[in-house]
C-alpha cells in the first residue's frame, strides 16, 4: 500500500516539475529578441499526396513550428508565427530506385541551402548549410500498370536542414 502511494506521489511530483519547467521555458521564449548565432535544425515532413504545405519544426538558435512550401523550385518558404524564411538550394547528389511490382519510387537527395532572406521576426536572418531529402511514393495502378498520370496512392517526404544561422 505504501509503495503504491510512493509511486503516485513520485508521478505527481514529476508531472508538477515538468509543468513548471514548461511554463518557465515558455515565459523565457516570449522575451525580447536578441541577436544570436549557432546551429539551426529544421525538419520538414509531409504525407500528403495533394499539393499542400508541409509541417516544419525548427530548433537551435530559435524554436518554432510552422509550414513549408518548397515544391520543385530552387527556392522555397518556411512560414513560422511572426515571419517567414526564404531558402534556396542546390542539389549535390541524387539517387532513385523504382520497384515496378510495388509501384514504389524511393528518392534521396542531398545538397546545400542558403537562407536568402527573412521577414517579420526573422528579418535580417542569414545562414547556410546542408540538407538531406528522402521521398517515397506509391503510384496508382491502372489496368495492372503503374501510372504517373494519376495522383499517387501514398507519399511521404522528410527534409532535414542543418547549418549555422545568425539572427
Amino acid at each position: 500500500m505504501h509503495k503504491h502511494r510512493a509511486l503516485l506521489l513520485a508521478a505527481t511530483v514529476t508531472a508538477a516539475t515538468v509543468t513548471a519547467a514548461s511554463a518557465a521555458m515558455a515565459s523565457a521564449s516570449t522575451g525580447t529578441r536578441q541577436a544570436a548565432a549557432g546551429t539551426e535544425y529544421i525538419q520538414v515532413m509531409s504525407a500528403s499526396t495533394a499539393p499542400a504545405p508541409a509541417s516544419a519544426i525548427a530548433r537551435g538558435v530559435f524554436s518554432a513550428a510552422g509550414q513549408a512550401r518548397l515544391g520543385d523550385a530552387r527556392t522555397g518558404t518556411i512560414t513560422f508565427p511572426g515571419g517567414m524564411i526564404v531558402v534556396s538550394h542546390r542539389a549535390r547528389h541524387s539517387a532513385s530506385q523504382f520497384d515496378p511490382w510495388a509501384c514504389l519510387s524511393v528518392i534521396s537527395q542531398s545538397g546545400t541551402y542558403q537562407i536568402v532572406r527573412g521577414t517579420g521576426r526573422y528579418a535580417g536572418i542569414s545562414g547556410h548549410g546542408a540538407y538531406q531529402l528522402s521521398l517515397e511514393i506509391v503510384a496508382t495502378r491502372v489496368h495492372g500498370h503503374c501510372s504517373s498520370a494519376r495522383p499517387p496512392v501514398a507519399q511521404q517526404e522528410l527534409l532535414r536542414l542543418a547549418g549555422p544561422v545568425r539572427r
